[in-house]
């Protein structure tokens, strides 16, 4: 459902051009595929995470993507890879403000998909590093159509920036999938999809650059990537601190019967 309500946008992408109200629309796609699903299954949309959890959690969503740019721009520009310009917004606690609140916005349409409805269904079938491998397989084919057909992350090659994005994504749900997972809710994976894209997209990626920053930084630097993984890993080592969701047969049995 998903990917057939997307194909809409996807069409219309490849031949306008992105931006405007197909972005927002596209992004909310998931959102409404879930809602749709959960309500004909479930009767319900309860069991999406809306309540915001632990204010931690949500603390860690939006500062997480602030310490990896330090690091990943850090790294390109101290290396001499890059060049620093420091071209800020003229006022920076307004576009911080703004953007926040807009890529949030639009995170929300992905993620109460994503991480709202995928990631606790699967919960309930497998482990934390399967919820993981699968949904960021999905999130990542998703994009797919806009990275080939229109201009999501363009600038190189498809043969570097469809490996590159494809391993980012699955990646970047392993830290997606423990905080919705460890939370119980959907809102600190909203604010990281948003502040992420807020911090590497727009104020990171604007302080400067050089021959090779389509190469090593964003979404399809490898710079990046490394640094990424790392997080992940880390985040994976802690697999243990999260409750184990899985309905075991004898619970499905339990259910049939009533």
């Amino acid at each position: 459902l998903t990917f057939s309500l997307s194909t809409i946008f996807y069409y219309l992408m490849a031949t306008t051009g992105m931006g405007g109200y197909k972005t927002l629309l596209l992004m909310w796609m998931p959102a409404v595929s879930a809602i749709i699903t959960s309500l004909i299954f479930f009767r319900s949309i309860r069991g999406f995470g809306w309540a915001p959890g632990k204010i931690k959690y949500l603390v860690i969503a939006y500062t997480l993507p602030i310490i990896t740019s330090i690091i990943i721009y850090g790294i390109f520009w101290l290396s001499g890879l890059g060049t620093y310009t420091g071209k800020l917004p003229n006022n920076l606690v307004m576009a911080l403000v703004l953007g926040s609140i807009s890529n949030i916005i639009l995170a929300l349409g992905e993620e109460i998909g994503w991480r709202g409805f995928l990631v606790p269904q699967l919960a309930k079938l497998t482990t934390f590093t399967w919820i993981s491998i699968i949904s960021g397989i999905i999130w990542a084919l998703w994009h797919f159509p806009v990275i080939i057909f229109s201009t999501y992350v363009s600038g190189t090659p498809l043969w570097w920036s469809l490996p590159i994005f494809f391993i980012g994504v699955i990646t970047f749900s392993f830290i997606m999938a423990w905080l919705t997972l460890k939370s119980g809710s959907l809102w600190p994976a909203v604010i990281l999809h948003g502040s992420d894209n807020l911090f590497t997209q727009e104020i990171f990626g604007a302080l400067g650059g050089g021959d090779l920053s389509l190469y090593l930084v964003g979404e399809s630097g490898i710079l990046t990537l490394i640094v990424m993984i790392i997080v992940a890993l880390i985040f994976w080592m802690f697999r243990d601190r999260l409750p184990d969701l899985r309905i075991s047969y004898s619970e499905k049995d339990d259910d049939k019967s009533h």
